[in-house]
């Protein structure tokens, strides 16, 4: 049976417990019950009301989503420790409700695209000659004269047009054919919550309930209502058309605000510019706002090409020309004999003048050399969508182009290092050096005496703990157990709570009879149950002594693997291109993990391309070292360390110190000429130059650090930088020499 569930009382109410009937679908009944807005008619303002009005959850608290969605096993105090949606329970509201995916748009079938091919003036004006050379035929045979010269004119014509729109529909089939094909082999991925695990899923699999970790430089996969932020800033523009990053927050808006107003809610299509966060999904799909704004303009009219504008305005002139001058030489003709022989006149004086006006070449020609360099661009893998658009990419006199991935094979490996005043060259991750020993053959000699040369373990750190890439794992979560007791609990008590107020419809998919009941609270014995679908649990005795720090440890460094995890593989580590390269690079010479145990995170700056920069300030955990200069901390106090990393001219530029082996000097401007010579040298090599830089300090154990409360030190010790290096394509050697010879600049985006 199909459950549908509309709310009896009003909709903006603050706890609207009909959001949660639906949850693939996402709307209550008051949206449903909506007109449905024309996609040409409707009045844009009116479409923002209706789709703000089908919003509450920006109205509600993070503990009044956790009753509304219970199934996602929200952390209400730490929503990164939430345990996120059974992957049964996915799977299940993915057939449901459908996939994350906005309507495409219909496609018109292949006999309306081939008549579409004759909208085009120079066709039109082709057909009319061939019908007006038949009619000339049939006038000439009709007073006995024979003459099949029109007639072969006319077939040679239609031929032509025929032909030429059986080109076209053929070349913009296939065209259809390899962008569905290519939209097919480069899904989109995020990052969601799911059996207590952080998994990259398609964005088409995300359903209403999954928790999704927003990241800096990601798109927003779904409307999501934000549970937790991290200096998380999101561009919105192309849904509201506000062109200012907004700053979100967690907290839950006032009754008056709209959702296009609130700062909790992430809509699908939005730019995460700078920060991070984590999000809850509440609408997917075509139920989305983009959705909303898609079906708007379904029926929209398509841009015209500037060789469709040029021709079209050529055909105009052509076509007014011929008519003149067959009407001027028809009226000549009649006048010069006196009005007789008119039809003869008007075979001679008229049609030939029109079809002799007439360019029965140009349009032929102009769609031939078209198909030409189609064809020659299909062989180098380059699809043209529509054969028109290949004059727009020939007057391309500016080329913009991500060069990660595009042009590069997005595979950055760490290939080289600079510290001590030396360069220090290897060849990918399986970097060797006499003093890049690995950690832990190096921990094995520290008996001997041979320890790394400093400050490599240093900047190891600094790769490892300021560092947002992360392995694929099992969060270390005990909750699902404790959360079932308390949906327990709200069960029992809701039992006794009263009368309920709310009915639902239900629906007979085999009788089609409607009925309306009242919601049945599942029985405590049913309850229990639902365990035996969930994934293991640590052992609590195991995890007991580490309860109290992991609970307010951050996210990314208390989610450490499972004791008996398989060893990572290279497919393990997700996250930006770069970060994904330190740590694989860390992990071939030390642990990752075993770095990130000994700090605690207790704020994070997360790296943007205006700052350039990313900042961690962290709590040592460990045993504390002596650092030079800085005493031990008092008993109500803490070792601390902030650790940098980012463009080399820009953590430079934070510094006044340097490591030096073991040694800490004073950077003069010969070591900023050395750094410079470094990184610039680096550049020219086609690398992407990384700088580190960190400094321990002590604070009291309660210290709270923010944007606001600059309690680290800005005296940073630099400790040196490494180079990664994303090899190009095959493919692309031959873009320079294409820009040399069309006198095209390329733009990149790193």
């Amino acid at each position: 049976m199909t459950l549908k569930g509309h709310c009896k009382g009003d909709c903006r109410v603050k706890h609207c417990k009909a959001l949660a009937i639906d949850p693939e679908v996402g709307f209550c009944g008051r949206w449903r019950r909506k007109r449905k807005i024309g996609p040409v008619e409707a009045d844009v303002a009116e479409a923002r009301q209706a789709v703000g009005t089908s919003f509450v959850e920006h109205h509600l608290t993070i503990e009044q989503l956790k009753d509304l969605y219970p199934d996602s096993f929200i952390h209400d105090e730490f929503p990164e420790r939430s345990d996120g949606l059974h992957s049964e329970e996915a799977r299940k509201r993915l057939k449901d409700g459908g996939g994350n995916v906005l309507p495409p748009r219909k496609e018109d079938g292949l006999f309306h695209v081939f008549i579409r091919q004759f909208h085009f003036k120079f066709w039109l004006l082709l057909t009319g000659a061939a019908f007006l050379s038949i009619a000339a035929y049939f006038v000439h045979y009709a007073h006995g004269f024979n003459e099949p010269l029109n007639l072969y004119c006319a077939c040679i014509l239609l031929l032509v047009v025929l032909f030429m729109g059986l080109l076209s529909l053929w070349q913009e089939k296939k065209a259809r054919k390899v962008v569905k094909d290519f939209t097919k082999l480069l899904p989109s991925k995020a990052i969601v919550i799911r059996d207590c695990e952080e998994k990259e899923i398609n964005i088409e699999e995300i359903v209403v309930g999954d928790l999704v970790i927003i990241s800096s430089g990601s798109r927003i996969p779904a409307d999501i209502r934000i549970l937790q932020t991290n200096c998380l800033t999101i561009e919105v523009s192309e849904v509201t058309g506000q062109t200012s990053p907004v700053e979100c927050t967690a907290e839950a808006a006032a009754p008056h605000v709209s959702v296009f107003d609130s700062r909790n809610v992430a809509f699908k299509g939005s730019y995460c510019t700078e920060g991070d966060g984590l999000g809850i999904v509440i609408r997917t799909g075509k139920f989305t706002v983009l959705g909303g704004i898609a079906n708007l303009h379904t029926h929209l009219p398509s841009l015209k090409s500037k060789l469709q504008t040029e021709l079209r305005s050529f055909a105009n002139f052509i076509t007014v020309l011929a008519i003149c001058m067959a009407v001027a030489m028809f009226l000549i003709g009649c006048i010069v004999a006196k009005f007789e022989n008119v039809l003869d006149h008007f075979v001679i004086g008229f049609l030939v003048v029109i079809v002799a006006n007439v360019p029965q070449g140009l349009p032929a020609t102009v769609m031939s050399q078209l198909r030409i360099i189609a064809r020659r661009m299909a062989q180098k893998n380059i699809y043209i969508k529509k054969l028109d658009l290949i004059d727009e990419l020939g007057a391309a006199s500016v080329i913009c182009a991500d060069k990660s991935g595009t042009l590069t094979m997005n595979q950055m490996v760490v290939t080289d290092l600079w510290y001590n005043g030396k360069m220090i060259g290897g060849a990918g991750v399986n970097f060797k050096h006499p003093h890049i020993r690995t950690m832990k053959s190096a921990v094995k000699n520290i008996k001997s005496g041979d320890r790394l040369e400093e400050p490599l373990p240093d900047i190891l750190t600094v790769m490892s703990v300021c560092n947002r890439a992360q392995f694929e794992h099992v969060r270390r979560s005990m909750r699902r157990v404790s959360t079932m007791r308390a949906l327990q609990k709200s069960a029992s008590e809701a039992m006794l709570s009263g009368p309920v107020k709310k009915r639902f419809t239900i629906v007979d998919t085999r009788t089609g009879q409607v009925s309306e009941r009242r919601p049945t609270p599942p029985s405590l014995e049913d309850l229990p149950s639902l365990e035996h679908g969930l994934p293991p649990l640590p052992d609590r005795r195991k995890h007991s002594s580490e309860g109290s720090n992991s609970s307010k440890s951050h996210r990314k460094h208390h989610s450490t693997p499972c004791r008996h995890r398989s060893k990572k593989t290279k497919n393990d580590v997700f996250g930006i291109p770069s970060d994904v390269a330190l740590v694989k690079y860390v992990e071939q010479n030390a642990s990752v993990e075993a770095i990130r145990q000994r700090y605690h995170s207790v704020h994070e700056i997360p790296f943007n391309s205006i700052r350039r920069w990313q900042l961690v300030v962290c709590r040592c955990l460990a045993d504390i070292q002596p650092v030079e200069n800085l005493p031990e901390p008092e008993p109500t106090e803490a070792r601390y360390v902030v650790m940098m990393k980012g463009a080399p001219e820009v953590i430079l530029g934070m510094c006044k110190r340097a490591r030096i082996q073991k040694e800490i000097i004073e950077i003069d401007e010969k070591f900023r000429q050395d750094c410079q010579a470094a990184w610039e040298a680096l550049g020219n090599a086609g690398r992407r130059v990384i700088a580190f830089a960190h400094a321990h300090f002590n604070a009291s154990m309660k210290a709270k650090f923010g944007p606001k409360e600059d309690r680290w030190p800005d005296d940073l010790i630099f400790l040196g930088m490494a180079a990664i290096m994303d090899p190009p394509r095959r493919s692309s050697y031959n873009g320079k020499s294409c820009s040399d010879t069309n006198w095209i600049d390329w733009g990149f985006e790193r």
